[in-house]
């Protein structure tokens, strides 16, 4: 085995053996690796691998940013209309009427008709019926179990053919 000797400044040269002696205890052998690990991930040791901390943190902040506009659209599209919904639906009262804009003679921007109009409004008002009636019977075979090792919780009893019925009937209607 032929030996070569490295010009290298006196402290590169302590720091490698320190280096070397934590990891290995063989100067060369731990060289060899510090030379394959750069070669194999075609790394080089001039170029920074860290980006830097503002640059992190103002990619952290449009990634919240990104996902607080997600939870707002959420909120605005789903969970809104499905609490007014259901508090429609606890409290008895009923949707209130949708009002109808009469059509000025000539306008073209109008594609439905008001037939059209009011049979959609009667469909969702029996599909409303349906899903209130659906609600009330659900909540009805709803029973509170108590648990000694953890929160309450909430019993559904009806058969399980019955609650697969309801799973298809909303994949339908979605």
């Amino acid at each position: 085995m032929a030996k070569s000797r490295l010009q290298l400044k006196a402290s590169t040269a302590k720091r490698f053996r320190e280096f070397s002696k934590k990891n290995n205890g063989n100067q060369s052998e731990t060289l060899d690796l510090v030379l394959d690990f750069f070669e194999q991930n075609n790394l080089s040791p001039f170029e920074t691998l860290v980006p830097s901390k503002v640059s992190l943190e103002q990619l952290i902040k449009k990634r919240i940013d990104a996902v607080i506009a997600i939870l707002k659209n959420i909120e605005k599209t789903q969970t809104k209309p499905s609490l007014l919904m259901l508090e429609l639906l606890m409290e008895g009262r009923s949707v209130p009427k949708l009002q109808v804009a009469k059509k000025e003679k000539g306008s073209v921007s109008d594609k439905k008709s008001q037939a059209q109009l009011e049979l959609e409004i009667s469909r969702l008002q029996e599909e409303l019926k349906t899903n209130k009636r659906d609600l009330e019977y659900l909540i009805q075979n709803v029973e509170i179990k108590s648990s000694a090792f953890g929160p309450d919780y909430l019993k559904l009893n009806i058969p399980r053919s019955e609650l697969a019925h309801y799973k298809i009937v909303i994949k339908q209607k979605n």
